[in-house]
């Protein structure tokens, strides 16, 4: 019998190997423009960083430091919101001398914090600045208080989870297949209700805790005040927001649940409601900044669920055991030894998911044996695994050893207490090193993984047949500006590698702009390429497909694709309104909660109307927020020649004495201004700035430049054809 006892241990051992819980998301520095230390000829634009994922808008910083320590830039701090990993902000026309880059990134799916500087410099890159310009760095913080509301959560989850499972598959068939009439105290254990009850206050106070923590990581504080401007920010502006207000909602919904008479629909609506915060703890999880999150959040769902079952069932089967202290020595045998027996099997269960997703999770944050050695990730990784090992070394001990024996002295009738006490020992060493894994697991949650993978490049792809032809069209990223255009040919299954003309037309559906086209130069498999600003209007495109062949008639097919709105894609812009929702429902929640207090019903009143009314307060507050929506307004005047020739007339009469007649800022009046005016042929050029925000420069001026607001003295009308010659004059030189 100890042989294959012993080879199933073995197996649960290697499984363990990989048993990783998945951590927690970090937007990573990948790049930037200007890169650091660069030198460049000519004052840029804007400055550009690219992240390793999605960043906060409200919470996120970046400025521009000149070599007086004076800040440079234009105070337009900017996430894409059709781009999140991409943070921009404007810039004047920089003098000579070396500039300093200070952000600050926010991860929009968890909120955690990574900061760096790096410098460049604008004509010679001998200029000596007035003081030390920060280096190239960056860096995580690891808050006290956010890694003990993570282990809190952690914790709470297993007693909140915990509990259904072990009692329903484990203690009350170990009581039915024991048969002997026994107290409703070992039945029930009263101290499996104290254990829930921890587990939900533990909850709410993981949230608090983790909010006011989340919220001061913006200020650099440990914790910030529940009213500080950063926690309105996060609440109204960000999906991580939206989250930690759901997961409270649900964590008052179980204490509901857990109060007044059993039921069971309580009881299983509460076990629902526990697996609900377990998937909020996967939707912040690095797991849900994957280019395809569903199959990888689930599979971070299903390994917290394994962890509860597991750690949370050893909390129970713990205290299970003491309330079987007193009884008679062969019935404590016969129930450890049947508790324990169907206690392994969950176990095995449990783990094996917690192994297959672990195995899973670490290819995604780990990659490869390199980086499990060499990275601080890594390190962390191994030394959670000492805790791992030492469960599945108690577990083996149970399995091998201490089962067996009790099982033999069960269907023997015999007792044998010194055996049930060491189990019961090694139970509560299991239950300590559980603790202490979660608190590797926390930690972990605050180191960035060894692997980082950039942001999955999202692209148009469509298909169509014309005659024997088979064309696979490909534009990444299928944004407005500078595209790049893929036309795949095949005939009969065969790549078709050699054609007159290969070229793409493009017409806008919603705007009378006659077609422009592009040729496409031929790569040698079958496939025929192109780069360029084509789309220059969201909308819908019709993009024409013409390929010219020897002794063939020429062949054409049509694809129609969508290009969006800058600011369409800002998934938190209606945060406020969810915000003030969820306080609204939480404001419900609370009133149940105290109708259900076994108190007199004035003490009822007493105790949940201030609750209510903040609640309340706080929805309504919410709910009246402006919402902040990244201008979408798309220019109504096509840029047609027409167009371009008012805009031209207007910008003479108006703008040439600042900006110069080629749009340099090197107009005479310009030349005497500080800062000197923006050079058009940089701003105009598309992608750098949208329509709507030159239009709204036009309008309304450019705070901290002597740009004037001409609202009042140029029409809508001209204010638009002016923005199409910017354009004209952004374009390059022929």
């Amino acid at each position: 019998m100890k042989q294959p006892r012993l080879i199933l241990f073995l197996a649960i051992l290697i499984i363990g190997i990989g048993i990783v819980i998945p951590v927690s998301a970090h937007a990573l520095l990948l790049s930037s423009n200007p890169a650091p230390n660069a030198i460049l000829a000519t004052s840029p634009a804007q400055v550009e960083l690219f992240f390793s994922e999605s960043v906060a808008q409200g919470l996120s910083s970046l400025i521009v430091f000149d070599q007086n320590g004076l800040q440079a830039d234009q105070k337009d701090m900017r996430v894409d919101p059709s781009n999140p990993e991409r943070m921009t902000v404007s810039l004047p026309a920089l003098e000579t001398g070396v500039y300093t880059v200070s952000w600050k990134a926010v991860s929009a799916t968890d909120g955690h914090q990574t900061e760096g500087a790096f410098t460049f410099s604008v004509g010679s890159g001998n200029t000596a600045p007035a003081y030390k310009p920060v280096q190239q760095s960056s860096s995580s913080s690891l808050p006290g208080s956010a890694l003990f509301a993570k282990w809190l959560m952690l914790a709470a989850l297993a007693l909140m989870g915990g509990q259904v499972p072990f009692v329903w598959l484990v203690w009350k068939p170990s009581l039915k297949k024991d048969g002997a009439e026994l107290p409703a105290a070992v039945l029930t254990p009263p101290v499996w209700k104290r254990l829930h009850w921890i587990g939900l206050i533990g909850a709410v106070a993981a949230i608090f805790i983790g909010l006011l923590a989340e919220a001061g990581q913006v200020t650099g504080a440990e914790l910030a005040l529940p009213w500080a401007p950063s926690m309105v920010a996060l609440l109204s502006t960000t999906r991580l927001g939206l989250i930690w207000l759901a997961r409270l909602a649900l964590a008052l919904l179980a204490i509901w649940l857990a109060m007044g008479r059993p039921a069971a629909w309580k009881t299983w609506l509460g076990y629902a409601t526990a697996l609900a915060l377990m998937f909020s703890v996967s939707l912040t999880s690095h797991a849900a900044t994957e280019a395809q999150p569903l199959l990888p959040v689930i599979d971070d769902w299903i390994h917290i669920i394994g962890m509860t079952v597991w750690l949370g069932g050893v909390a129970y089967l713990l205290t299970g055991l003491r309330g079987i202290f007193q009884l008679e020595p062969r019935i404590r045998t016969r129930l450890t030894s049947l508790s324990m027996e169907r206690f392994s099997s969950m176990a095995l269960v449990s783990v094996g998911a917690i192994g297959i997703t672990g195995l899973v999770s670490a290819s995604l944050r780990v990659g490869t044996l390199q980086a499990l050695l060499t990275t601080i990730y890594g390190h962390a990784l191994l030394f959670k695994q000492i805790f791992v090992a030492g469960l599945l070394a108690l577990a083996g001990v149970n399995l091998v050893f201490i089962s067996p024996r009790l099982k033999r002295n069960r269907l023997q009738g015999q007792a044998n207490a010194p055996l049930v006490k060491r189990f019961g020992g090694i139970v509560l060493a299991e239950a300590i090193l559980g603790a202490l894994l979660l608190m590797a697991v926390s930690l972990l949650t605050y180191l960035p993984p060894a692997r980082i993978n950039p942001p999955a490049i999202q692209a148009l792809r469509s298909s169509a047949r014309a005659d024997d032809l088979k064309m696979n069209l490909t534009i990444t990223p299928g944004d407005l500006g500078e595209n790049t255009f893929n036309l795949q040919l095949i005939s009969n299954g065969t790549p078709v590698t050699t054609v007159k003309q290969a070229l793409l037309r493009f017409t806008p559906q919603s705007a009378n702009i006659p077609p422009s086209e592009g040729e496409l130069i031929a790569q040698g498999d079958g496939s025929y390429t192109a780069k360029g600003t084509y789309f220059s209007l969201p909308g819908g495109w019709q993009v024409q497909a013409v390929v010219r062949r020897v002794n063939k008639f020429d062949a054409y097919a049509n694809f129609n694709f969508s290009i969006h709105k800058p600011g369409e894609a800002n998934p938190a812009a209606g945060a406020p309104r969810m915000s003030g929702i969820l306080f609204l429902v939480m404001g419900l929640i609370v009133v149940l909660i105290a109708m259900s207090l076994p108190v007199r019903p004035s003490d009822r009143f007493a105790g949940g109307i201030l609750p209510f009314m903040l609640m309340v307060f706080l929805g309504v507050y919410f709910l009246t927020l402006p919402i902040q929506v990244t201008s979408s307004q798309a220019n109504p005047i096509v840029p047609d020649s027409q167009s371009i020739a008012a805009g031209k007339a207007v910008y003479t009469q108006n703008c040439v004495r600042c900006h110069g007649v080629d749009g340099k800022g090197d107009g005479p009046d310009g030349l005497l201004l500080n800062p000197r005016p923006a050079d058009l042929t940089k701003h105009g050029v598309p992608g750098v700035h949208t329509d709507a925000q030159l239009f709204d420069w036009i309008t309304n001026g450019l705070p901290g430049t002597r740009m004037p607001a001409w609202k009042n003295s140029i029409s809508d009308t001209n204010r638009w054809n002016l923005v199409n010659y910017i354009r004209f004059l952004a374009q390059p030189t022929p």
